[in-house]
């Protein structure tokens, strides 16, 4: 079972940055899959009868980082539990807030049961499940490769198979930058035609990967120095033939191995240099000063530090003959990008201020930002923060960020406390690039989201438990014992509990991956450039994503669009009545209300929920529930708009306009009607200055209002010639 393991171990270590970096769903299904049939061997492995007692027990291995990734673990399944209205609105009231206007606008003014005052600190669940499993995979990971990596023979063919991706990365990524062919595998690239991205579709995560390899390499090599021994006088006639023989041929086959690895290291940190990207080429420089300073630190192996010059010196001699003029020449425009990922992190910070104590919920960043977006990036759909700090602290808020600092300072402290015992040099050497490359992803992850790459993760975790293994690993005369420490539990209560937690977090990780898997095979919501999906699928297929997951709200609203295009068909139907209209507009509203009943962030559910209810002008309850429905859902809209859409804004304006209709002009209502749809349409013609909108705000409030000056007056628009050419 262990040999099945760590097959199944390196070869999802291998695919997943082939697979564009696993960052779509089949990539990262496979990654996750692969790692938990893993670690359930590993786990029915660590099922032994004791020979002595004869009572069955369960081990595993106590590392730096169980305490850590229980306690995260927890943090994340705390974020997605519901909370009592009291709990909540200590621990997060924005939370509060935002779950109260996920409930169905047409309720809202009816009292409801009180168990529906209980909401979750993280409004949206499905996210805070997807972060659950891959933090999941990636903690058992690296348990599971560091309990497997029990020797200098699997360590090191760990390290080969991470070297010779690295290098494939790197010459694939040439041979298609500089051809003119422009693809990955199969897909034409998008962007960044003139950097190396090797099969990533983005530089700065191949950059990621590059410095962990070059990192690794530079690690190795530095291993590979033999150790010194006492050496016995002998006169030469005594040494047999054979022996000298053997001696100088173990020499040469260790140098070989040696300058094997340092070649390696050259050529991946070309691809680094030609990424071109400015974060990994800093993230690397860091860390290699880091990885220097700790070799200084020993006496016996400060001369390391040469050997770590040296692949640089190697790297840019390559790199110069080749040409790096473009390269540096990115550093050029590196105030004006670092100025707009500032702004990005900023916004963030902003998010953070309204979730400060347990966050938005990890996951969460890309639905609720809109919300917080800056107007200078108006159109832009923004997934990450650019800066894994910033997008964190909002994400799990000063707890979560708290546990993360408090378990990374423990896991390096553990790691140099262990590190400084050691006389070993392949212990010393490879115990340093654990640490260097951390240094690394967090200087990177500054200004980029790497670890949010699926395989850039995967492949950190895997470095760790290397240098984790090699730290604990005791070579005695060829042979090795590793030094790990490991709990054994009686299989009876305590026991039968670690190993059920154990078990249940593989199988339902598993269940919900395989489950998630399946929908978006039916109709998939995760960005996917490299599939030419069909984004539009049937109503069957729609349905049948649901039924596999039900928890994804994009999967509701891609229903109700359906089911609108639907209806708008049968109204050319001369035998569709009233009352068939009426069924489908009241399964477009079910549809929309579970959409915002389970991601409240969107502003075009409310919009698109509140014409929906504004659609019901026949039914005997407009006016008393429709319409007020309609209001609420307007104004949730307009709660989570912020600045990222102007036509958003022009929709809400129009909607207030043809409410106003409703309403008698000289009451209040019509005045507040009025305010609102002017205060979302100049925040419309504010975040696009374009002839083409304002005529379309102007036609549309000409056709309920047609005056000149009221127009002019409402909207602030003095361009009289537009508003004689529409009369």
């Amino acid at each position: 079972m262990e040999k099945t393991a760590f097959t199944l171990y390196l070869i999802i270590l291998i695919l997943s940055p082939l697979l564009f970096g696993a960052v779509h769903t089949y990539a990262y299904t496979l990654m996750a899959l692969g790692v938990l049939a893993g670690t359930l061997l590993l786990v029915i492995k660590d099922i032994r009868k004791d020979h002595v007692s004869g009572v069955y027990q369960f081990q595993f291995p106590l590392t730096s980082l169980n305490f850590v990734f229980v306690v995260l673990l927890a943090f994340l399944i705390f974020q997605a539990v519901s909370l009592p209205e009291s709990l909540l609105e200590l621990l997060s009231p924005e939370a509060r807030v935002v779950g109260q206007k996920s409930l169905p606008a047409s309720s809202a003014l009816i009292s409801e049961s009180p168990i529906r005052d209980w909401f979750p600190l993280s409004p949206y669940y499905y996210p805070v499940r997807m972060s659950i499993i891959r933090f999941s995979v990636y903690g058992l990971f690296f348990l599971g490769l560091s309990q497997i990596l029990n020797s200098q023979k699997r360590i090191e063919l760990t390290i080969f198979l991470i070297l010779i991706t690295g290098c494939f990365e790197t010459l694939y990524g040439l041979a298609q930058t500089y051809s003119g062919s422009g693809h990955i595998w199969w897909f034409k690239k998008l962007a960044y035609y003139r950097d190396v991205t090797g099969t990533y579709i983005n530089r700065n995560h191949f950059a990621g990967l590059m410095e962990m390899c070059l990192l690794l390499a530079a690690a190795y090599a530095a291993a590979l120095s033999s150790r010194k021994k006492k050496r016995k006088i002998i006169s030469d006639y005594k040494i047999s033939l054979r022996a000298k023989l053997s001696r100088y041929l173990s020499g040469e086959q260790r140098f070989n191995k040696r300058t094997l690895i340092l070649f390696s290291g050259a050529i991946t940190g070309i691809g680094l240099v030609f990424s071109a990207s400015r974060g990994g080429l800093i993230s690397a420089a860091g860390a290699m000063l880091c990885m220097s300073f700790l070799f200084i630190l020993r006496k016996n192996h400060r001369q390391k530090g040469l050997i770590i010059l040296f692949l640089f010196l190697i790297t840019s001699v390559y790199a110069l003959h080749i040409g790096v003029e473009y390269p540096i020449g990115r550093f050029a425009y590196l105030d004006r990008d670092f100025e707009t990922r500032s702004r990005y992190a900023q916004k963030t910070m902003d998010m953070f201020e309204d979730y400060k104590v347990t966050g938005i919920g990890v996951g969460n960043f890309q639905y609720a930002y809109p919300k917080y977006q800056a107007a200078e990036d108006k159109n832009i759909f923004i997934r990450h923060a650019h800066n894994d700090w910033a997008q964190f602290l909002a994400e799990a808020g000063i707890t979560g960020f708290c546990l993360l600092l408090a378990g990374i300072f423990y896991y390096i402290y553990r790691t140099i406390r262990l590190w400084r015992k050691r006389t070993d040099p392949f212990a010393i050497c490879l115990g340093v690039a654990p640490l260097a490359v951390i240094t690394a992803i967090a200087i990177h992850s500054y200004t980029d989201f790497n670890l949010h790459i699926p395989a850039n993760c995967l492949m950190l975790t895997a470095i760790m438990a290397v240098g984790y293994s090699a730290l604990h690993l005791e070579r005695h005369h060829g042979r090795d014992k590793t030094l790990y420490r490991y709990h054994t539990i009686p299989l009876k209560y305590k026991g039968m509990l670690a190993m059920l937690l154990v078990l249940g977090l593989v199988i339902w990780s598993g269940f919900w991956t395989i489950r998630h898997f399946m929908a978006e095979a039916y109709c998939n919501t995760v960005t996917n450039s490299t599939l030419n999906r069909d984004r539009r699928p049937p109503l069957k297929e729609i349905k049948e994503a649901i039924e596999w997951d039900r928890w994804n709200a994009a999967y509701r609203y891609k229903l109700a669009r359906e089911l609108m295009r639907i209806r708008n068909s049968e109204v050319l139907n001369p035998d569709w009545d009233i009352e068939d209209r009426r069924k489908r507009q009241i399964e477009i509203i079910r549809a929309l209300e579970e959409a915002v009943r389970l991601n409240p962030f969107k502003a075009e559910y409310h919009l698109r929920l509140g014409w929906e209810y504004a659609y019901l002008w026949k039914d005997p309850d407009y006016h008393q529930r429709w319409l007020p429905a309609a209001d609420i859902s307007m104004d949730r809209a307009g709660y989570f708009a912020g600045e990222k859409n102007p036509y958003l804004h022009v929709h809400l304006g129009n909607y207030w306009v043809y409410r106003s209709k409703t309403m008698y002009t000289a009451k209040p209502e019509w005045d507040a009607a009025w305010i609102k749809a002017s205060r979302h349409y100049k925040k419309a013609q504010r975040l696009e200055k374009s002839k083409g909108l304002a005529e379309r705000i102007v036609k549309y409030v000409w056709k309920y209002y047609p005056d000149k000056d009221f127009v002019r007056k409402v909207l602030l628009i003095d361009n009289l010639t537009l508003l004689e050419e529409i009369k």
